[in-house]
């Protein structure tokens, strides 16, 4: 079945809309549901949504916008991959479109500013628990330069006004039964120059402050010795160790 707008030989092609109508007073308005039938020896049937593409100008955007609420909550996005009872689950892969030229397009995943009463939304990025194998890995990162720097990877804190600046934390999971995960913050190596600096500083004080102190400590332990602090520099083949 092909619903699709009229072709125009000069202009815009037509539009074509799906929509329900306004509920009333006491009700809600319609639902618009795009799904594909079932299969029983083949795969589920595809529901792609898509813009077409522009020659001498921008592809079409695709957007999917959820109502506002006055009295209650905003509605939810929710994007969801299919289950699987033998096999892993179906992936869902964000990914912007690449630049033949030029940069490549941007992907943004930002929660909406909080209004005068409320806090701004939470950001949550998390892998699923495992019964019998490992939990999934998460992994952020930027990708590989071959003629120039490779991208960067920020971790920063927003500022608060009138309460302290907010933590940046950085743990390792706990164990029950073997030794603790391990945190690990290295810099880059240099395969041709110098290694990439690590710096650790706290950040300087205000007009009435002290500058905040750096510790670096082992934890205790019950019926072994607790763990060391060390600080060294690396060993040189060819010239002064640091």
């Amino acid at each position: 079945t092909l619903v699709r707008g009229g072709q125009s030989g000069a202009t815009s092609s037509g539009l074509t809309c799906v929509g329900t109508s306004n509920g009333a007073a006491a009700g809600s308005s319609g639902r618009l549901s795009f799904s594909s039938g079932t299969a029983k020896a083949g795969n589920g049937g595809l529901v792609a949504i898509g813009s077409g593409a522009g020659t001498a100008g921008r592809g079409g955007s695709v957007r999917v916008v959820v109502g506002s609420g006055t009295s209650a909550g905003g509605g939810l996005v929710a994007t969801a991959s299919g289950r699987a009872s033998s096999r892993s689950g179906g992936s869902i892969s964000t990914i912007s479109g690449e630049g033949a030229a030029a940069s490549s397009g941007s992907v943004n995943v930002v929660s909406a500013n909080g209004g005068t009463s409320g806090g701004g939304g939470r950001l949550v990025f998390s892998s699923g628990s495992a019964a019998a194998g490992n939990a999934g890995g998460l992994t952020v990162g930027s990708g590989a330069a071959t003629a120039a720097r490779g991208g960067s990877v920020s971790v920063s804190v927003g500022s608060g006004t009138s309460g302290r600046g907010n933590v940046v934390g950085l743990d390792s999971a706990r164990s029950s039964g073997r030794s603790g995960g391990a945190a690990v913050v290295a810099s880059g190596a240099g395969s041709e120059t110098s290694s990439g600096l690590l710096a650790v500083q706290s950040g300087g004080a205000g007009t009435a402050g002290s500058s905040g102190c750096l510790r670096f400590s082992s934890g205790s332990a019950e019926s072994g010795n607790s763990g060391l602090v060390m600080i060294a520099s690396g060993a040189a083949s060819g010239g002064r160790a640091g």
